[in-house]
């Protein structure tokens, strides 16, 4: 064999080996990725996202994970964009996807929404929110409150947020923390975090979170409507003696708000059986055995049944001319004690407990 020769065979000999590898690699490229179900199919994770089909074959991920090592070991120029499919792919399984009928399901944006727990919904022409929380299987209270809703009833074209599961989506306020969230809506700490992926930011002013089977208090409801303090009033006093009679009347707060009975247990602890409305004490007085009249002394109730719940008070001192010195709670919408002179004309329309 000639010199020449012997070159050509060593040169051949060096190279052969990458000759054979670049064989395989093609052969794997040509013959692997023919979709055993379907008539073509491609390693490009660019034909995954048109493909109209919602699936990725098991066995290409397999060529992928052949093709990259391969690539990489060789170092061929494409050995990085192959090495970034393949990672690509397999953080697709890692993501929770399951393998069905050899395949592997790609995530769709409606599954990546619906795992942060919050769905952003269009409100369509004839729906309202009983409609829409059927739908999502939650309860009309929950999008209502997620949304500042105070009915059912909201305009076709509307964005709303829906959360995912039984709870309430929520805007970050202003000084909120994890732990101030949960001791005022429900849910754990730990579930917040990982439903809302706050394991690094932490909550930001502005953003929602869902707070699985969180609620809102009454109080923050959007229909919560906060009760209109009702003094212990009358349409008309003359029962208890004319306002326009009664003399040196003042009111003290300082003594705290009440009603007429707790200031009447107050002054007379000793009546402290008696639990009823006013409009029942002198009743249950009787039953119990206690003196009950029409004449006044100082120390007694004075009790009258006329008005919602009926009045009572104290009788500070009698007067010599028979009128009587008082004191009482919420009359004449006085939220306090008031002190008052009763007229002598006025004196025999009332009951005295004594």
């Amino acid at each position: 064999m000639t010199k020449k020769k012997q070159q050509f065979w060593n040169g051949l000999k060096r190279i052969l080996p990458y000759l054979l590898t670049g064989v395989v690699v093609l052969g794997l490229v040509f013959v692997g990725s023919l979709d055993k179900q379907r008539g073509e199919n491609s390693l490009s994770l660019s034909s995954f996202a048109t493909d109209n089909s919602d699936e990725v074959s098991v066995d290409q991920m397999s060529e992928l994970y052949t093709v990259a090592g391969l690539s990489d070991t060789l170092g061929l120029a494409s050995a990085s964009d192959v090495g970034s499919n393949y990672v690509m792919v397999n953080a697709m399984y890692d993501a929770g996807q399951t393998f069905t009928n050899g395949k592997l399901e790609k995530p769709s944006l409606t599954d990546v929404d619906a795992s942060r727990g919050i769905i952003e919904y269009t409100v369509q022409e004839g729906e309202n929110i009983d409609i829409i929380a059927a739908r999502y299987g939650v309860s009309p209270d929950q999008i209502r409150w997620s949304n500042g809703l105070k009915t059912s009833d909201v305009p076709a074209g509307t964005l709303i947020y829906v959360p995912s599961s039984s709870g309430i989506v929520y805007l970050v306020k202003s000084g909120d923390t994890i732990e101030s969230i949960v001791s005022r809506y429900g849910s754990s700490a730990e579930e917040i975090i990982a439903l809302n992926d706050l394991e690094v930011s932490g909550i930001v002013e502005g953003t929602r979170i869902l707070i699985k089977d969180g609620a809102l208090p009454v109080t923050e409801r959007p229909e919560y409507v906060a009760p209109t303090r009702r003094y212990n009033t009358y349409a008309s006093y003359t029962y208890l003696g004319d306002t326009a009679n009664r003399s040196s009347a003042s009111c003290n707060r300082s003594l705290g708000a009440g009603q007429c009975t707790t200031w009447a247990w107050l002054k007379r602890p000793d009546l402290g059986i008696i639990k009823a409305n006013a409009n029942r004490w002198d009743d249950v007085a009787r039953a119990n055995g206690i003196l009950v009249n029409r004449s006044p002394s100082a120390g007694a109730i004075f009790q009258t049944d006329s008005g919602w719940y009926g009045h009572v008070g104290y009788v500070e001192s009698v007067n010599s001319d028979g009128s009587i010195n008082v004191s009482e709670r919420n009359y004449a919408g006085c939220y306090g004690v008031m002190f008052s002179t009763i007229p002598a004309s006025e004196v025999g329309k009332f009951n005295y407990i004594h």
